[in-house]
């Protein structure tokens, strides 16, 4: 089977880490990268002897490619996004999907009239402890799934500098809930086997701004709480912040009714012959990245729906506008 070709947009510290997981597999050639930071692009391409651009359009065009990573800014995301499907290429998006669910179904539904994959990186599915905790799950050691707890907390780490547009609603989409609540979202509902979102209930806060980016318009959340029903009654517990006064840290635990997973570290809680036992398992040494995007490219060349599809995209944005929604209203939302 011949390589797939594959270009990457936005050359950041995850533009740089899809690099270098494509360059770990023998299915995959990058042939082109792209920046709008002329000197940065041409530095990664001299360094992985490849062709530089500045506009993803010319990219598109011009460079023979099969297939894009798009690590940009979260308002690109939709747009640039589509730009690379209607030019006929796969796209791997960095999370978060878009900037809500209606921008999701719209790069949803380009990828499925062009025929097309589109998958988003949320890289935690991907990572050894997430494929273990996923394996005694799949195997029922758990028993049925029913309850979920997903935390992603930092006592201070709001983004700044030039990264000042994390913390401005319009082109971010929102604050901690949809830079890093996402991840331990994604990771904790996908363990649970992504049952459908039927409701939310959620605050969000901005008590730390002053702590942000003093030459930025800071308008959105630094720290989440949710509450998340599904259809099969299971519930998940979401916290995350930039900024709490409590030890930094992530945890994702999953609860079934014969045993129970937390980590990290992995942890397997079950039972033998009556007696409650503790499990510790040996988990493997692996590169999330580069198992994520060989995935994506296993997923184009056998044509076959990736592990993170473009309908858990909308789904996932369904679940964080909703949160907005709530923390906005003071009510519940409904998720359809």
């Amino acid at each position: 089977m011949k390589k797939t070709k594959v270009g990457i947009i936005g050359l950041g510290w995850p533009g740089r880490a899809h690099l270098k997981g494509y360059q770990a597999s023998d299915k995959t050639s990058v042939v082109a990268v792209c920046d709008m930071n002329a000197e940065l692009a041409q530095q990664q391409a001299d360094e992985n002897d490849v062709d530089a651009y500045t506009d993803h359009k010319k990219m598109l065009k011009e460079a023979d490619l099969d297939a894009v990573s798009v690590c940009l800014p979260n308002f690109l995301h939709a747009p640039v996004s589509l730009d690379a499907l209607r030019a006929g290429k796969h796209v791997l998006c960095e999370k978060p999907p878009a900037l809500n669910a209606q921008e999701a179904r719209k790069m949803a539904a380009t990828a499925k009239s062009k025929k097309l994959t589109l998958m988003y990186a949320l890289c935690q599915r991907f990572s050894a402890e997430s494929i273990l905790a996923k394996d005694y799950i799949s195997k029922g050691e758990l028993g049925d799934i029913y309850y979920g707890r997903a935390v992603y907390h930092r006592r201070r780490g709001i983004p700044g500098g030039s990264r000042s547009w994390f913390v401005d609603k319009k082109r971010s989409g929102g604050g901690a809930l949809i830079d890093i609540g996402v991840h331990a979202l994604d990771c904790a509902w996908w363990l649970m086997g992504t049952p459908k979102p039927v409701s939310v209930s959620g605050m969000a806060y901005g008590k730390f701004r002053h702590l942000g980016p003093k030459d930025s318009n800071f308008d959105v959340d630094d720290s989440a709480f949710a509450l998340i029903k599904f259809a099969n009654e299971a519930t998940l517990i979401l916290e995350c912040s930039w900024a709490l006064n409590l030890p930094g840290g992530s945890v994702i635990q999953i609860a079934g009714t014969k045993g129970g997973a937390s980590m990290s570290p992995l942890k397997i809680y079950t039972e033998r012959e009556g007696l409650q036992i503790d499990i510790d398992p040996e988990v493997p040494s692996t590169d999330a990245f580069a198992n994520q995007t060989a995935h994506f490219v296993d997923s184009i060349q056998r044509k076959k729906t990736p592990l993170v599809s473009s309908e858990h995209g909308v789904q996932l944005m369904q679940m964080l506008d909703g949160i907005y929604q709530s923390a906005a209203t003071g009510k519940e939302t409904r998720i359809r």
